[in-house]
């Protein structure tokens, strides 16, 4: 006997659906800032490098902790993990709105960044733990489509909010961290980490590893570091269009906050509608590789056109950002086949590696690209033009030639198939 023969339950359901909750309260708290920057960089008195690193204080915490959160999870199971993770995000949330200088914004960031870095991996663990393993790939897709719910919400629908009923930045974020408590008392009452059988259905390796020997197999592990480099690669475009600059730099192009934040939305959308589909896709096929491989040229191209014709219509950018959406989408796969790479006993620490390469690339690259758009635009990041982004945003298509590399000539691929371990069955 083994996971795959584990049953569906309501409850099963019901527990990946707040935990998806979680991460679309994550994903919007780690893309807010970029929507609102009109309001927030007057406020607190920023620049665009100070503005950056607001950003990037999400990321520092979040990336920092996802190999420590694998192993935390594994620890103390999802619920301990996620009652905390959700209460100290909703209190970050209501500090940050409140904030009168940079540096206390920096700090709640960096709270919001560390509470948020739970949800992910706790989602992905649920999803092991609860379903059969070879739905993994499409619920892990399922999973990124709620949560993209999060930044797309972030977008236009916030931007509207704040126009259409006139509040503030900050009472905004005073209810949205109201939604937190609530999320975690249902979480309080509801979450359990396992089946009540899962004791029966222990699964283990044959020679028990301790935790040095199962993290030096990992970071030995060619497979995994090249999997997780072309997560990041794959990724980091949309968090830096769709998160933090987007909105500017569609703004210089001619567009309203308005059309720009919808613009953004559409992008994430995008994110929602590829995860669930190339997840899909990838299972039915038992394939890998090709969808890795045809995200990463979707995003070269992609980039490229944003990057170097300038002043596109209204309706082309939001193709566009749609399109950048879909192949952003590629890194979804990149957790099923990382965790089709490692050991059984490393599956949830190779997840979290995955997802700290992404969010330290997501942490890294931002404040790089705004020291060049700053340099360009002569300090003046009040009034942008489309040619203080270009020399900045030629990384853009460099990280997906970089992911097409990676996924053409380096990553092998799994056929949707476990590293093969030894297993034995606790009926304890």
């Amino acid at each position: 006997m083994n996971e795959d023969k584990n049953k569906l339950s309501l409850l099963g359901f019901i527990i990946w659906f707040l935990a998806a909750l979680f991460f679309l309260y994550e994903f919007f708290l780690r893309t807010f800032v970029g929507s609102l920057a009109p309001q927030i960089i007057p406020d607190l008195h920023l620049n665009a490098e100070t503005f950056a690193l607001l950003g990037s204080a999400y990321y520092i915490a979040y990336g920092a902790m996802q190999v420590p959160v694998g192993i935390l999870a594994d620890k103390f199971g999802v619920k301990k993990i996620m009652i905390f993770a959700t209460l100290l995000c909703a209190v970050a949330t209501y500090l940050f709105a409140n904030s009168t200088s940079f540096g206390l914004a920096f700090i709640t960031r960096m709270m919001m960044g560390l509470g948020s870095s739970f949800a992910f991996v706790c989602l992905l663990v649920i999803a092991v733990t609860w379903f059969p393993r070879k739905y993994f790939g499409m619920f892990a897709g399922a999973s990124q489509f709620i949560g993209t719910m999060g930044p797309l919400l972030a977008g236009g629908p916030l931007v509207l909010f704040l126009q259409e009923t006139h509040s503030s930045w900050r009472y905004t974020l005073s209810l949205v961290a109201g939604f937190g408590i609530i999320l975690c008392l249902l979480i309080i009452f509801i979450v359990r980490s396992k089946p009540r059988d899962g004791e029966r259905h222990l699964i283990y390796l044959e020679k028990k590893t301790d935790l040095k020997k199962s993290l030096l197999s990992l970071v030995s592990n060619r497979q995994a570091w090249s999997i997780a480099l072309y997560s990041a690669a794959n990724y980091v475009p949309i968090a830096l269009l769709g998160a933090v600059w987007g909105t500017s730099f569609l703004e210089a192009q001619g567009l309203t906050q308005s059309q720009a934040a919808d613009v953004i939305s559409l992008s994430w959308l995008g994110y929602a509608i590829g995860c669930p589909l190339v997840g899909a896709t990838s299972d039915f096929t038992h394939r890998r590789k090709p969808l890795l491989i045809l995200c990463a040229i979707l995003g070269l191209v992609i980039t490229s056109v944003v990057t170097y014709m300038p002043n596109l219509s209204l309706y082309i950018y939001a193709g566009l950002f749609f399109m950048l959406g879909l192949a952003a989408s590629g890194q979804n796969i990149g957790f099923a086949t990382i965790s089709e790479s490692v050991d059984l006993g490393a599956k949830a620490t190779a997840l979290g590696m995955n997802n700290g390469a992404i969010t330290l690339a997501s942490a890294i690259i931002p404040p790089l690209v705004s020291y060049f758009i700053n340099l360009s635009a002569g300090g003046h990041i009040s009034h942008l033009q489309p040619e203080n982004f270009y020399m900045a945003f030629a990384l853009l298509p460099i990280l997906y030639l970089i992911a097409l590399g990676l996924s053409t000539f380096v990553i092998k691929e799994t056929y949707c198939k476990p590293q093969k371990a030894v297993i034995h069955v606790n009926l304890n």
